[in-house]
Formats: structure tokens, sequence, C-alpha cells
């Protein structure tokens, strides 16, 4: 794998159970990953619905290239987690406050790519798995 591998137009489809609130929702959508100045910028967008709920959805990132993978930051500049470029499979943790988000990734790239959460808090108990298949 290389890092530019990420780079291009991905279809998505996330899917989400969520225990908190007894509901499941599925997002479809496209991310593009663009690199501006070595900073690999991550634009997600698509219309997350449920059977009686629909909302479009944006989310960004900023990927920063490091020798071993990448770490992803919110757009905001702060840290999310590191990725690492060698392995397939990878685990990823971030506590958020009172939030805990455990990720595990599934990289085959350069053509698709998979990402579970599993995120739990005071307000927040659901699974998510999406779906990454480049365009």
């Amino acid at each position: 794998m290389y890092h530019s591998d990420i780079i291009g137009e991905w279809k998505i489809t996330r899917y989400i159970k969520d225990k908190f609130c007894q509901k499941k929702f599925e997002l479809l959508g496209s991310a593009t990953f663009k690199d501006i100045d070595g900073l690999y910028h991550y634009n997600e967008s698509g219309i997350l619905k449920s059977d009686s709920f629909q909302s479009k959805a944006h989310q960004d990132y900023i990927w920063v290239i490091k020798p071993d993978g990448w770490k992803i930051n919110f757009s905001d500049g702060s840290h999310f987690h590191d990725l690492l470029l060698e392995n397939n499979e990878q685990h990823v943790y971030h506590k958020c406050i009172n939030d805990i988000y455990n990720g595990e990734f599934l990289l085959n790239l350069p053509n698709e790519f998979e990402v579970k959460w599993k995120v739990s808090g005071p307000q927040k108990d659901y699974v998510s798995h999406t779906y990454y298949n480049k365009i």
C-alpha cells in the first residue's frame, strides 16, 4: 500500500445500529480525498435515513502523512487517531470527554476499505459500519 492509494473519490455505504434510541440508520453518499499541499483532505457527504428520519450528513477530516502511515485529525486540527500504512487490519481508540470510540479499519487499498466504530458513552451506544468503494 502507498499513502496516495487513498486519494480520489469513494462511494460510501454506512449502516448504524443505535442501541440508545433503538433505531437503525443508513447513509448513502460519497467521500473524497484530495492532496492539498501534502495534507489529505477528507470530505464526506450523503443522506442519512431511518424509517422515520432523513437528513443531509457531512464530515471532514485531515489525514497527515507520517512515514509509517497517517495521523487523522478533525477539521479543527485536533487529533482523532493514527493509522499504520503496513497493516491491512488495525484497531484504533479515541476518548472524547465521556465517550469512547473503538474503531476497526480493514484496508484493501487502492480499491476498497471498511471502517467499524463501536461508540459508547452516557448518551451514546451505537455501532457504525462503513464500506468504501473507489469510484
